[in-house]
């Protein structure tokens, strides 16, 4: 049966809300990462190296401001809020692994554990939806990526060195960071609302631009787990962490 006007408008409306939480959670989250990066940089060793944290940092906020343009472009309303409830614990997390003066557990959970959430959820939107938002999330999702290539060679000096007590750190990071962002992702919201959404929860309505909360979980966990693959973690001790983690 075709669509009757008003139901068509309802449609479009609902797409747009839908557009609207996607956008707040993504703009937050870069803006996460660049106060992640700019923290960083006390911890860096040298001139250089502190050099490329500000770069990633700028880089962090270009991609927000990006998300942002999209969002003036199809005059969607955002809300803009790093201290929101998950970002907030998950900035608390990073800043704990700062005062310790631990550039590589700053590494994990900045480029390792976001940036693995942040790739698949951006290539998710990218095969969703279409135009201008695709292109723009399709392309950060490669430089998210970029970022994480650069994690993992930044750290395999150290899972070298003494691959148990490496593997030891990431279990650490991971009960500390990817249980709040497998919340952020679970059916329900364990630790109650994310603070981004306009209305009700966007997970009830992401089906509205061919989405599904299970997909876009099912996605994160699997590329978060070929990352640890990718950095030397053994898969049984990988996958028993995965399987602890909230649904």
């Amino acid at each position: 049966m075709p669509l009757t006007p008003a139901t068509s408008s309802l449609e479009t409306q609902a797409r747009r809300s839908v557009y609207a939480d996607i956008l707040s959670q993504a703009i937050t989250g870069e803006l996460i990462g660049m106060a992640n990066y700019a923290a960083m940089t006390e911890l860096c060793p040298d001139a250089e190296s502190q050099v490329d944290s500000v770069e990633h940092a700028y880089n962090e906020r270009g991609h927000a401001a990006a998300f942002e343009q999209v969002a003036r472009e199809l005059d969607v309303p955002v809300i803009i809020d790093p201290s929101a409830p998950y970002w907030r614990r998950i900035r608390e997390a990073f800043l704990r692994q700062v005062r310790a003066r631990d550039l590589s557990a700053c590494l994990i959970v900045q480029e390792l554990m976001l940036e693995s959430f942040a790739v698949s959820m951006y290539e998710a939107v990218a095969d969703a939806v279409e135009g201008r938002m695709s292109e723009v999330f399709r392309a950060i999702a490669g430089e998210e990526e970029g970022h994480l290539q650069h994690a993992l060679d930044e750290l395999a000096p150290e899972f070298t060195a003494d691959p148990d007590a490496f593997e030891r750190k990431v279990g650490r990071l991971h009960d500390e960071v990817m249980v709040i962002l497998a919340e952020m992702v679970a059916a329900r919201d364990p630790a109650g609302a994310c603070g981004l959404c306009r209305g009700e929860c966007v997970k009830g309505s992401l089906h509205h631009v061919g989405l599904t909360a299970a997909e876009l979980r099912g996605r994160a966990l699997n590329y978060y787990l070929r990352v640890l693959d990718r950095l030397g973690i053994r898969g049984d001790v990988s996958l028993a962490w995965v399987a602890n983690l909230p649904a």
